[in-house]
């Protein structure tokens, strides 16, 4: 015991090193699974709760003909609305009740027109039963609660504020119709006021509480609705037969109580549901349920599936990086007691004794490096240990240095040479067949490692067919250092003739040593370390660079201004717009996403912009999609077709595949010829709600207008069916787009009530504070910075390995009068070209690897692109160069201060 412990006091720091670096891979290994995990259960939490609309459970049916009795009273109510939510919820499968609030259910009519004194024009009437574990909790001002009828008049409750809307009372009677223009006498019972206006039970219609206005500024509609009580629901069923009242059950989903793991049973549960409804025991013929959950979260799963893939790749490069840093240290710590393991093989000590002594050493240092990361990572975040990083790391570890200790130790059996020169010559074309065995089998399998990757994609990486795959970089980095190994020696042999040239001793001294000296293991390790730091880099930058791109797709602008349906009064608004402080230009049109193509081959749907092309070709020169010549051309090109009275084509810039065809746009229920000018710029790729947008057609909105209104009326003339009249809104905006500084601000203050504004900043600020995008990051620049360390490391354990006989070597050279600052020239020049050829090759072979794994590692789910993002090399990528570069200063003034104190005894001894 005392003799291991000497011996490993005397190798401190070589064993320091090793404690050190399993510490920091197993602790980062094991915890940060375990933070994925949390963070992607976050992730689907989070989508859950900002869907839009959102991803309730609803189930709807109708009564069915011959199934209203007005004289039914309460009863029937309850037991087919309230009875029936309780019903379907005990009906639920188990795995989803813990997902689901209490039910919402509500009884509504089908789309009543009426006309009152103060709504002359028209409006649009639901009649209404509401129920959320009761009827909801009013106060009635003047009136009182409806109650059954038999004469055929439907009785409704109204709030203060529809009353106001439609001018009546209580006592007042009004007429609606049905679709079939029969009558419906309608009798306000009276009027209410809400005691709580934000329960959930006025969540399903609430336009109980206040109107609703849509439609065109030209033509509004008033769309109400009126409450129905229990007793007074089957006189209106009754009165709108056969299927004038449709139930509705909504379920809310609380995203607390989901999580990752669970997600993919959820999907598949909810898909078997909504093909078999008539599980849930609902009411009524044919029910049908319909939810946006699943796909809400199979899009969180994608997201999450990527980020899973981009972390398991950079844990895998980090995992094969830490082994290759123990190789090297023991490789330096066998070389550091060659002496004492060719003494003890020289007694008579058997290899495999050699070998369970240093076992028994790494184990004791191996295990206490894992036990420190293992508590780190458990303080990090709590869960189960991924043992498979860790065993992958802790086994490396325990077997290394009795591997090299035996390769150490063995070495100093004599061995037989044969003199025949032929059998020498093919003794060395085994050896080198061997090792280019060893080599081509590498490269074959990170070829095919990373063919595979690439060929499925994006996929969780956690089986074990699945780590190998993640290990694919990894693997291209070690085949790709093997390669660059061979470039070495033809670099250092042309740098070594250039030297003999020199009258000067100091450079060919320096590359005869890197020559003779250099060894592959470093190297490798070198390579790959190097390799990783500027796959990190590129990764973390191609994702924010991405995420700046994607938030142009997405928006299109500094600011976006959406209303739910076109608005005469849009380009009013832009001018309100354009002339607030902080905004450069401003641009009106209209965003058909989809509509029908014919005679176009290969495209079926196109999205339509309709825009003034001037001014829009003004707003995306000051975007990041730059100038769009195209833009002029068309406006040239539309000039006569804005003042067309008679049908002809209408000039558009269409998808480079269009452009000489001759393809028709169905538009306004009448179908227009186009005359392609020329190809779409690049516009925004991307819906403002994340969807890609189809391929794209630009026209001018007011030439649009103009031959719609023309081949409508050339129809009109032919068959005397209108389908376009001159006030018809064929072509009014319903987006603004604004750049500039104060373009988001502005929008806000002069957006119309009901208008969807998204901000370009806002929009970006959500995605990179987004739980997986953060994380990921985070993971990357951490382990970037680890890797950095580590390739500071293995330049360290190389040079010492070399120290002694580079010690000896300068030392026997300054007695022949080489002075002390060429001899540290001289070790600069030794150690600098191999560590600054492998950082240099690392850094590039970490920009290709990250654009061969860009798209298979779906970045652009992270980033919020349509399309993969572009490969993006941060500057603090390549400071590995220079760190290195400092590193190999560093070691050379430690030694060169070490050798100060050498006396010329010492150095003229001879062993």
């Amino acid at each position: 015991m005392r003799v291991a412990w000497r011996r490993a006091r005397a190798d401190l720091w070589p064993l320091l090193v090793t404690v050190l670096v399993v510490a920091l891979t197993v602790g980062l290994t094991d915890a940060v699974p375990r933070l994925l995990t949390s963070r992607s259960d976050a992730a689907v939490r989070d989508a859950v709760e900002r869907a839009d609309p959102p991803a309730d459970l609803v189930v709807t049916s109708t009564y069915g003909a011959g199934m209203s009795n007005p004289e039914s009273g309460e009863a029937e109510t309850r037991a087919g609305v309230d009875d029936a939510a309780v019903r379907i919820q005990q009906a639920m499968p188990r795995s989803l009740r813990p997902l689901l609030g209490p039910p919402a259910a509500d009884a509504t009519s089908i789309d009543l027109t009426l006309s009152t004194p103060k709504v002359p024009s028209g409006g649009v009437l639901w009649m209404t039963y509401l129920w959320a574990g009761g009827e909801p909790a009013v106060r009635w001002t003047s009136g009182a609660a409806p109650g059954p009828g038999a004469d055929g008049t439907v009785r409704l409750g109204l709030s203060g504020a529809v009353a106001r809307v439609l001018g009546v009372g209580a006592g007042d009677r009004f007429e609606a119709k049905k679709p079939d223009h029969t009558v419906v006498p309608v009798l306000v019972t009276g009027v209410f006021e809400p005691q709580d206006p934000h329960d959930r039970v006025w969540a399903a219609r609430p336009e109980v509480l206040e109107p609703r206005i849509v439609g065109p500024d030209g033509a509004p509609t008033t769309v109400v609705a009126g409450l129905l009580s229990a007793a007074s629901l089957p006189p209106a069923r009754a009165a709108l037969e056969p299927d004038g009242v449709t139930r509705t059950f909504r379920f809310p989903v609380d995203a607390r109580a989901l999580d990752y793991a669970g997600s993919r049973a959820i999907v598949q549960k909810l898909a078997a549901l909504e093909s078999s409804p008539d599980r849930l025991n609902a009411p009524g013929p044919e029910p049908r349920l319909t939810t946006r959950l699943g796909d809400v979260l199979t899009q969180a799963r994608q997201r999450v599936s990527a980020t899973w893939s981009q972390a398991m790749v950079v844990l895998a490069g980090l995992a094969g990086a830490a082994v290759l840093v123990l190789l090297v240290s023991a490789d330096l710590l066998a070389r550091r007691r060659s002496t004492a393991l060719r003494t003890l093989r020289a007694r008579g000590r058997s290899l495999t004794d050699i070998a369970a002594r240093s076992a028994a050493e790494s184990a004791v240092v191996v295990g206490a490096g894992a036990a420190v990361g293992l508590a780190l990572g458990a303080a990090a975040a709590r869960g189960p240990v991924t043992w498979p990083w860790v065993v992958v790391v802790v086994v490396a570890g325990v077997l290394a240095p009795p591997a090299f200790a035996t390769v150490t130790a063995a070495r100093s059996e004599a061995r037989r040479v044969p003199t025949d020169r032929h059998r020498r010559r093919m003794a060395q074309r085994v050896r080198t067949v061997r090792r280019l065995s060893v080599e081509a089998a590498l490269v074959v399998l990170a070829l095919a490692a990373l063919a595979a990757l690439r060929h499925r994609g994006v996929v969780s990486l956690s089986g074990p067919a699945d780590l190998a795959l993640a290990a694919a970089p990894v693997l291209v980095a070690a085949a790709g250092a093997l390669l660059l190994w061979r470039a070495v020696p033809p670099l250092l042999g042309g740098a070594l003739r250039v030297a003999r040239r020199s009258r000067r001793a100091g450079g060919l001294l320096a590359l005869a040593r890197a020559r003779s000296t250099g060894a592959v293991l470093p190297f490798v390790a070198l390579v790959v370390v190097t390799t990783l730091v500027a796959l990190c880099g590129a990764l973390a930058g191609t994702a924010r660079a991405g995420q700046t791109d994607g938030s142009w797709d997405s928006v299109g602008a500094d600011a976006l201004v959406r209303t739910p349906t076109p608005s005469s009064t849009l380009p009013d608004v832009a001018a309100r717009l354009a002339a607030a402080r902080g905004v450069d230009a401003v641009a009106v049109g209209r965003v058909q996403a989809r509509a029908n193509l014919f005679d176009a081959p290969g495209v079926d749907t196109v999205r339509v912009l309709a825009v003034d092309p001037r001014a829009y070709g003004e707003l995306l020169a000051r975007t990041r999609f730059g100038a769009a010549p195209q833009l002029a051309t068309l406006a040239g090109a539309s000039r006569e077709a804005a003042t067309r009275t008679e049908p002809g084509p209408l000039p558009a810039l269409v998808p480079t595949s269009l452009v000489g065809a001759h393809p028709s746009l169905r538009w306004a229920g009448v179908t227009v010829d186009l005359a392609p000018v020329g190809p779409a710029p690049a516009l925004p790729a991307q819906q403002p709600d994340g969807s890609s947008a189809a391929p794209t057609v630009v026209v001018d909105r007011t030439a649009l207008a103009a031959v719609a209104r023309a081949v409508a009326a050339a129809r009109a003339a032919q068959t005397g069916v209108t389908l376009v009249g001159p006030e018809s809104p064929v072509a009014d905006p319903d987006t603004i787009w604004a750049v500039g500084p104060g373009a988001a601000a502005a929008a806000r203050a002069v957006a119309p009530t009901g208008a969807d504004v998204v901000g370009r900043a806002q929009w970006l600020a959500d995605r990179r504070a987004d739980p997986l995008a953060g994380g990921l990051l985070a993971l990357v620049a951490l382990v970037a910075l680890v890797c950095a360390g580590l390739a500071a490391v293995v330049v360290v354990l190389d040079a010492a390995a070399t120290a002694p006989d580079r010690a000896r070597s300068l030392a026997t050279a300054r007695v022949l009068g080489l002075r002390g600052r060429d001899a540290a020239r001289v070790a600069t020049g030794e150690l600098l070209p191999p560590t600054l050829v492998a950082a240099v090759g690392g850094v590039l072979l970490g920009v290709l690897l990250v654009g061969a794994i860009v798209a298979p590692l779906a970045l652009r789910l992270v980033t919020g692109q349509a399309g993969d993002p572009g490969v993006v090399l941060p500057w603090w990528a390549v400071v590995p160069v220079a760190l290195l570069t400092a590193t190999v200063v560093a070691v050379v003034a430690v030694e060169s201060s070490a050798r100060r104190r050498e006396r010329l005894g010492q150095v003229l001894r001879v062993r």
